[in-house]
């Protein structure tokens, strides 16, 4: 009798990791779901170009993008870091771009070196 309610102890245990596990995927489900409607829907930037968020833009290879290497947005955001408005230059580069707070701090991170 003790080895049959161990065994169901095992199972129950197994069950409650794998609904986690479920659960954990299903929220990078939809993370992924909600960043492809946003590329699709509501950015500004090419799908090519997108691929390149995480390079800075002296590291983004030219034939990877189809804007010159320093374009009209890049300039907004040099002339607001150099005015000492760097979290104004991560709003407007979010509001342009349509990127999360990390991916337009680390671009404007990349601009300000």
């Amino acid at each position: 009798m003790e080895m049959n309610t161990l065994v169901w102890i095992v199972l129950l245990l197994l069950i409650l990791v794998l609904l986690v596990r479920v659960t954990s995927l299903q929220r990078q489900l939809n993370e992924l779901k909600r960043d492809v409607e946003r590329l699709e829907n509501g950015s500004t930037v090419n799908a090519r170009s997108d691929f390149n968020y995480t390079l800075s833009p002296k590291e983004a290879s030219p034939s990877l993008t189809s804007q010159p290497a320093q374009s009209d947005l890049d300039q907004e955001l040099l002339t607001l870091i150099q005015q000492g408005e760097k979290i104004m230059a991560i709003k407007r580069l979010r509001e342009a771009r349509g990127l999360s707070l990390k991916e337009a701090k680390d671009y404007v991170d990349s601009l300000d070196r």
